[in-house]
């Protein structure tokens, strides 16, 4: 979907075509930046505590400076929200090296998901990545490419998305969510320690299940095919199921991912 016709930068409502920044600037030419992609309800930014905390540790590792408070940041989105007029949409805050500053980049777009996608579950190839290490591991940066690639990879073999696996066969994430299996009614995912990314909907998911089935261990890919169910997650599409891994099935409508997704869509904050 394309983007709203109008974006806040450094909190200036423009014209997208409008909004220039430097040629020269890091963000630009070496991807010296981080950005959050948050989904909106009725002009209001969801989980956006979390988004926020995690926004502003990414700024400190990447040298950036920290993000406004919780609250000129949150009346900023609403702010453009009600200029393009999206009550729900997918909204990406962006902080990027400018020369000698930080600069802050707000877009909005209506939501990429749709109802189809969710009652055909998505459909996974998996992509080779070595172990995750260095300093932009379990950041959101704009060193993107990989994941771009890999999920263009998947897009053009007629997958959803790329599931990455090491070369040990340990499964990680997807290019844009993380992985659940569901198991003798217990629900698995790859622990933070392998590498990846702190997902917002994947912290969510686990306090709803509760401690006592949800849990936080290295998978191998042979596991996940073993297992029940199979749903991914981001803040974006909340929880959708997994119809397929590779040539691998699973039943799009099970009951445990079902119910998952409810209790997610309807829980408070």
């Amino acid at each position: 979907m394309s983007l709203a016709p109008q974006v806040l930068l450094d909190g200036q409502l423009l014209p997208a075509a409008q909004a220039k920044v430097s040629a020269l600037c890091d963000g630009f030419q070496f991807g010296q930046g981080a950005f959050e992609t948050l989904r909106t309800r009725e002009g209001r930014p969801l989980l956006f505590a979390a988004h926020h905390a995690r926004l502003a540790a990414s700024c400190a590792a990447l040298g950036l400076e920290a993000p406004p408070p919780a609250e000129e940041l949150a009346a900023r989105i609403t702010r453009l929200l009600a200029a393009v007029r999206l009550p729900a949409a997918a909204v990406k805050i962006i902080r990027f090296k400018e020369l000698a500053r930080t600069t802050e980049l707000i877009t909005a777009r209506g939501l990429p998901y749709t109802a189809p996608d969710y009652l055909r579950g998505f459909r996974l190839l998996t992509v080779r990545q070595g172990e995750r290490e260095g300093r932009l591991t379990g950041h959101k940066s704009l060193n993107y490419l990989e994941n771009l690639l890999a999920r263009q990879h998947a897009k053009a073999a007629g997958a959803d998305d790329a599931l990455f696996v090491t070369p040990a066969d340990q499964v990680l994430e997807c290019s844009a969510s993380s992985l659940f299996i569901v198991k003798d009614g217990h629900a698995y995912t790859p622990p933070l320690s392998a590498g990846i990314l702190p997902g917002i909907a994947r912290a969510r998911v686990l306090a709803l299940i509760g401690p006592e089935r949800a849990h936080e261990r290295p998978l191998t890919l042979a596991e996940v095919r073993a297992a029940d169910e199979c749903f991914v997650t981001n803040a974006l599409m909340q929880v959708m199921p997994v119809s397929s891994i590779d040539d691998h099935k699973f039943p799009a409508h099970a009951p445990e991912t079902s119910a998952v997704r409810q209790r997610f869509v309807s829980a408070p904050e």
